[in-house]
């Protein structure tokens, strides 16, 4: 326990300087009435964050963070706890000094709000680790991250600021990019590569750089056969190769925007970020996100040469240092071209490689660009290209842009009902309104897109993205997101539904307005939470109908109804504190907002929500979604 005690010194003593180097500053809060909040604990368990609450109890540490504080935690979600592999957490459980250090890793003991978030900032937890702050405009939305893990939302505290993030931080030794590669072992060639080019000093004392660190594997795979001696015999030549691997600056996966990015070298080097992929030119990031002191390291499988028709200079070690503090510059539109390197020996004309020159990468040119109304012809979305053009929206959608574009496939559009489809086909301006409500006026990368982003859509109304099973489903109001298309003036979603936009009703609203829900409306009324379920949010409501409630047997309506505490929690049983559409429901255990869990089978006949069946699914809200039930439970 000689730590917890420790911790408990820490956390209640706020440090003056939380800043490392030139990043202090003063924590001067605004004058908050502290006695309407409640301490940070309250405010984790009012918000659903129960699996953190449970760890903080059970690490004697909900205490200290119900103190006079001030504090910043930053929270894992519910699902961030269920994400971590479970023998690593089985150890963290056992043993109570790492369990005390995991959760102080996410504490510090000072007032942290989002106003003093800046791009490469450092902080100190009260573990006595540090903890890196990202903020990454190149993306859109903008993207804040620590240690690589989403800053989702943030909620204040009477005694401090919660900043919810969408993974658990574990802390280990500190360790530079070149320990972590060591300490790795599959990147031996990598790490003989950096001293023979005088590197490794750079890498492991300078930074912060974003490596993308090519296996052992990789480097055996260049061709033609010889490649790897032939560059190992060249270190100036080596040296080229090695820092066009090399970004200034911590891009973490989240921070990455399709596009090209400038490397070390000079070059470029074009990224494409899909939904559950990320490549560097011919390279694939197999893993991403490994946390250094100076930097971040992205595992790819494929070693990246330098474009030929951007001959980069001898690199001196001073230019490297000098570059590595200045910003991550992002070019949005050069094509990154056939990759070769020349023979040093002979000169070239024009920057153009000689007939000797030695090709040493299959990579293949960068495709002509073409614009969203060509992309969808050429990609079989034939019914939403004929739509877009009879709207008279195609002109406007091969614009400059940029442009985000949620696509319906000729399948979606084949499942609207008959009626309803001549009617959008009879009325420009409501076919109009309808394909607007698919398109958002930028470019909005899929390393952006985290759960819970609410987005305003041409048509004015609002789009809610949700990601589910650790980022292999995602959802735009419950439209399965199927694959992502690039285009010269911005990208493509395609989806699995044609969208309605009809969806700017809070939850009541959407309840008041379907008719069959009176006696829910009347018990939310009663039981206090019709104000809550109206204005706050996200929420997923499980809704029974009128029906579902005559189903109960003789007096217990009557009986709840002249109970409001009862009847609160019966409800509250129901509503699930996150926006759970259909997609993103699992046979499993479901964390309710009143506490505790409900069983969720899910099958080919259906969804059971404990002895509830679900009749109707995934009605949007403006603040979550809706499950119409045939049961109470």
């Amino acid at each position: 326990m000689k730590y917890l005690r420790a911790v408990s010194i820490t956390l209640l003593i706020a440090f003056s300087s939380a800043f490392s180097g030139d990043h202090q500053i003063t924590h001067a809060r605004s004058k908050r009435q502290q006695f309407s909040l409640g301490s940070i604990p309250t405010v984790l368990t009012n918000n659903g964050l129960t699996s953190l609450v449970d760890s903080l109890v059970k690490a004697g540490l909900a205490e200290a963070l119900s103190g006079p504080g001030p504090f910043t935690i930053f929270a894992p979600t519910n699902n961030a706890f269920n994400g971590v592999d479970p023998t690593t957490l089985n150890s963290i459980l056992k043993d109570v000094n790492l369990h005390q250090k995991v959760l102080a890793y996410h504490i510090v003991a000072s007032f942290i709000p989002s106003s003093a978030f800046n791009n490469e900032v450092i902080v100190h937890s009260a573990s006595g680790e540090n903890l890196r702050i990202n903020v990454y405009k190149s993306v859109q939305p903008e993207t804040v991250t620590v240690n690589g893990a989403l800053k989702i939302k943030t909620l204040e505290a009477g005694n401090g600021i919660i900043h919810v993030i969408n993974k658990v931080l574990i802390p280990e030794p500190e360790s530079n990019i070149m320990q972590v590669l060591e300490r790795k072992g599959n990147f031996s060639t990598l790490l003989t590569a950096l001293a023979i080019t005088g590197l490794t000093p750079t890498v492991q004392n300078a930074g912060p750089f974003t490596l993308f660190a090519p296996t052992d594997a990789a480097f055996r795979s260049l061709v033609p056969a010889g490649a790897l001696d032939s560059l190992i015999k060249n270190p100036e030549e080596l040296k080229k190769v090695l820092l066009t691997h090399l970004v200034a600056g911590t891009v973490f996966s989240r921070g990455l925007p399709s596009g090209a990015i400038t490397v070390v070298s000079g070059a470029n080097v074009k990224a494409v970020v899909g939904f559950n992929r990320v490549t560097i030119d011919n390279a694939q990031v197999i893993e991403p996100d490994l946390f250094a002191s100076n930097g971040v390291i992205h595992v790819i499988d494929t070693v990246i040469l330098r474009p030929f028709d951007q001959p980069v200079k001898a690199v001196s070690n001073e230019l490297v240092k000098a570059v590595t503090n200045q910003p991550n510059k992002v070019v949005a539109n050069k094509p990154t071209l056939k990759i070769v390197v020349s023979n040093p020996t002979e000169k070239t004309i024009a920057n153009k490689p000689t007939e000797k020159t030695i090709a040493i990468s299959n990579q293949q040119p960068t495709p002509t660009v073409r614009d969203i109304p060509i992309i969808l012809k050429e990609s079989g979305l034939t019914t939403l290209a004929s739509l877009v053009a009879k709207a008279g929206l195609a002109n406007a959608l091969s614009g400059p842009g940029p442009f985000t574009l949620f696509a319906p496939t000729n399948d979606a559009f084949g499942a609207i009902d008959s009626s309803t489809l001549n009617t959008l086909l009879q009325d420009v301006n409501l076919l109009r309104s309808v394909l607007t409500y698919h398109v958002v006026t930028s470019a909005l990368a899929p390393a952006s897109i985290k759960n819970e982003l609410v987005i305003k859509s041409l048509a004015g109304e609002s789009l809610r993205f949700n990601v589910y099973k650790k980022g292999k489903v995602v959802t735009i109001n419950g439209a399965l997101g199927l694959k992502v298309l690039e285009a010269s003036n911005g990208i493509i979603y395609v989806i699995d539904k044609v969208l309605v936009p009809d969806n700017d009703k809070s939850i009541v609203k959407v309840l008041e307005s379907k008719g069959k829900f009176t006696t829910l409306i009347s018990a939310l009324v009663v039981a206090g939470l019709k104000n809550h379920l109206d204005t706050a949010g996200p929420f997923t409501l499980f809704a029974p109908t009128d029906d579902a409630f005559k189903a109960l047997p003789a007096g217990v309506l009557d009986s709840l109804l002249n109970k409001p505490k009862e009847l609160q929690k019966v409800l509250l049983s129901h509503v699930v504190p996150v926006t759970l559409y259909s997609r993103g429901l699992s046979s499993g255990q479901l964390h309710l907002a009143r506490g505790g869990d409900v069983a969720v089978t899910v099958n080919e006949t259906g969804v059971k929500i404990s002895n509830a069946d679900v009749i109707e699914a995934d009605i949007a809200a403006a603040n979550g979604v809706i499950h119409v039930i045939n049961n109470l439970f």
